[in-house]
């Protein structure tokens, strides 16, 4: 397993009035796999914008079609940088905490 860092690319970006900002430390083996409990700890339930337009989570990495912007968000792997056990089920270890 690794242990990966998940936190905005541009804390100014305008979806970040919607989302949580702080960084979310997992234990997965993919950066896929990260992203994707990233998701499922901050999904939201939003009505749905005209017309039937769904925000998109930031964390799950996905940007705007034709936007040159980064993604909103970067996944490091931070596995030789913390003391976090790599042994154990894939889960989120952190969120919500300031690092």
């Amino acid at each position: 397993m690794r242990i990966c860092k998940l936190m905005p690319t541009d804390l100014s970006d305008p979806i970040w009035k919607k989302w949580d900002p702080e960084p979310i430390i997992v234990r997965a083996e993919t950066e896929h796999e990260a992203r994707r409990l990233a998701v499922c700890i901050t999904n939201k339930t939003f009505a749905p914008l005209p017309p039937m337009l769904m925000p998109v989570n930031p964390w799950a990495g996905h940007k705007k079609k034709g936007d040159s912007a980064p993604k909103p968000t970067l996944c490091e792997d931070i596995t030789e940088k913390t003391t976090e056990s790599v042994d154990g089920p894939v889960q989120v270890l952190h969120h919500g905490e300031k690092f």
